[in-house]
């Protein structure tokens, strides 16, 4: 999404208010850069139908504004010099992208009435989400993806294929947003209670998720070996050293010890496209397999096994049972690929 340029004085020192507003709730670092975007369209639309001051605007611009959202076509970047700078790629905006620029406004409202800088009794109502565009894995091809682990590899395949399993472990078996699993730490594990702890969810909720048996193994495994193989140095002069100074395993020089993924350099791990790739590769799953699937997947599958649509939100931190109910009609669509 490029960064339409505003000219009013006033809304850019909104949109940069609205940026350290999200930032002092303590928003992840992808949202506090994402939504002021949003907003600026969404002031840049305002200035162009000739509103200059937030104070005259009222609900009907706000609908107005999401419905030129729906219908207007994408943009992205694209480098300088070659063509204008905003592209339309010719097709529309999928649901979850409308809904991202809804969610930023909404707050942006809020953000607005709490300050006392206006006041508006609005608040957009999200997109439907398309059931086309949520890629659901069965439950044997998660059982396929989960025997794709522990194969060869030219490191050290124990601690990779225990950290692989930790995988679907947090983000199939406990159902966690992709940021949600990037932020969590080992201190939000009680693995004596069976229970992760959520400490920055989707609107910056909380909520604790059951953890399963089956998975609680392989967070245990993972937690005890893999884990401690990525934060410490294996190379010949880490092994020197310790034997010269008698002491244990030399961590590496970025390593983090909250982080619960840790990647190759002992840092916390940000990317699994990876990982997600080569368990899909060896598992010979034809559908593409990432984080927000794997949670789509369990979602679908607790629906089948009969829990309670009502647990099942509180389990995915869904603010709203719509946003739940959903996945009635991906059983609908799909019950003969389960």
């Amino acid at each position: 999404m490029i960064s339409l340029q505003i000219k009013s004085t006033h809304y850019n020192y909104l949109v940069k208010s609205y940026k350290e507003y999200l930032q002092t709730l303590g928003y992840a670092t992808v949202t506090v850069q994402s939504w002021p975007i949003h907003v600026r369209e969404f002031l840049y639309y305002l200035e162009n139908k000739d509103i200059q001051s937030i104070t005259a605007i009222d609900s009907r611009h706000i609908s107005d504004f999401i419905s030129h959202v729906k219908q207007r076509t994408n943009r992205r970047k694209v480098k300088a010099g070659t063509v204008p700078a905003a592209v339309f790629c010719g097709g529309g905006l999928s649901s979850s992208s409308i809904n991202k620029i809804i969610n930023a406004v909404n707050v942006f409202i809020k953000f607005l009435n709490s300050t006392g800088k206006f006041i508006v009794e609005s608040t957009a109502e999200r997109a439907e989400d398309s059931i086309s565009e949520r890629i659901i894995l069965t439950v044997a091809e998660i059982k396929q993806l989960y025997e794709a682990t522990f194969l060869p590899h030219r490191e050290n395949g124990v601690a990779i294929g225990q950290r692989d399993r930790a995988i679907i472990a947090i983000f199939y078996g406990c159902g966690l947003r992709r940021s949600e699993g990037k932020q969590l730490n080992i201190t939000d594990i009680d693995l004596h209670k069976r229970l992760l702890f959520v400490r920055k969810g989707k609107g910056n909720k909380q909520r604790y998720v059951p953890i399963a048996a089956r998975h609680l193994q392989d967070i245990k495994d993972y937690l005890r070996e893999g884990r401690e193989w990525f934060l410490h140095s294996h190379t010949a002069n880490a092994e020197w050293y310790s034997r010269r100074h008698g002491s244990s395993l030399v961590k590496k020089e970025n390593a983090d010890d909250a982080a619960f993924f840790i990647s190759v350099f002992g840092n916390r791990m940000n990317e699994f496209y990876q990982r997600l790739e080569q368990m899909r590769l060896r598992a010979g799953i034809s559908k593409n397999v990432t984080l927000h699937g794997l949670r789509h997947s369990i979602a679908t599958h607790l629906l089948q096994s009969g829990m309670d649509i009502e647990e099942i939100a509180k389990f995915l931190g869904h603010s709203s049972l719509a946003s739940t109910q959903i996945y009635t009609h991906i059983i609908n669509e799909h019950d003969r690929a389960f």
